[in-house]
């Protein structure tokens, strides 16, 4: 399968880790001896399923290096129009496949087994968007300190993870809601007018499952997805914190 890395945004003077990222983009921030994408490039440079790979928001200038076919996408400013980007070019390189792996450059825990296993999982290919999401209690088992955002459901609470599937065509489609979403970008309550308030206030209250929360969303929006509960802590270690910079460092260097 061929792999879009998430690595656009510059770091701003108030984002919590501006004194470790300087003048570079937070992907390349170090952690452990190297760049965090780095650390997601190699693993996927180490998994058996993985094809191709395009990192969007960086250039060769940065000296990376992945044992897989590598492209580099320039940064739109906008995650879901990266995510288009990347589906239009993999579109054009490899027109067979239907789906790709979306995976953010700021879990540098990922390893190349967690890579393949979740390929394996997403490799049915019946749904538009596979979203994975890690259950607290396993978060927590894993990284205890990591203080992790939940949503509270009715069968538990979850964070979502940063390794994801998507369909290509389905990102592509300018009538679908991929597009009504980059179109209202900038309008959060647009954007939850698309979700439908019924579903935000029962989500805000704890009273779906995941099933049921993933179903109501992704008929709301036209599309055929899934959410899938991970085994995989490490997909939803993201770094966005000086504190968690440290216990993925932690981790990284035992």
């Amino acid at each position: 399968m061929d792999v879009l890395v998430l690595a656009g945004g510059s770091v701003s003077k108030s984002d919590p880790l501006s004194s470790l990222a300087g003048d570079q983009p937070k992907s390349m921030v170090p952690i452990a001896g190297k760049p965090m994408v780095q650390w997601v490039l190699d693993a996927l440079s180490g998994a058996e399923l993985v094809d191709s790979v395009a990192v969007i928001g960086l250039d060769d200038s940065c000296g990376l290096h992945c044992v897989k076919r590598l492209t580099y996408l320039p940064d739109t400013g906008s995650l879901l129009q990266n995510i288009q980007r990347g589906a239009e070019h993999f579109s054009q390189v490899t027109p067979a496949d239907s789906h790709i792996l979306s995976v953010s450059a700021d879990v540098p825990a990922v390893t190349p087994e967690i890579i393949d296993a979740c390929i394996r999982i997403f490799n049915a290919r019946e749904f538009d968007i596979y979203y994975s999401v890690i259950e607290r209690s396993a978060m927590e088992k894993r990284f205890p300190d990591s203080r992790r955002t939940y949503l509270k459901l009715k069968d538990g609470e979850v964070c979502g993870g940063d390794v994801n599937c998507i369909r290509k065509k389905a990102a592509l489609d300018p009538d679908s809601a991929w597009s009504g979403l980059i179109e209202r970008r900038k309008n959060p309550i647009k954007q939850a007018s698309m979700i439908g308030w019924g579903t935000l206030l029962l989500l805000m209250t704890g009273m779906l499952t995941l099933d049921n929360a993933a179903s109501r969303v992704c008929q709301r929006l036209g599309i055929q997805g899934k959410a899938l509960k991970m085994p995989y802590p490490e997909i939803g270690m993201d770094v966005d914190k000086p504190f968690q910079h440290n216990i993925v460092e932690r981790d990284l260097l035992r």
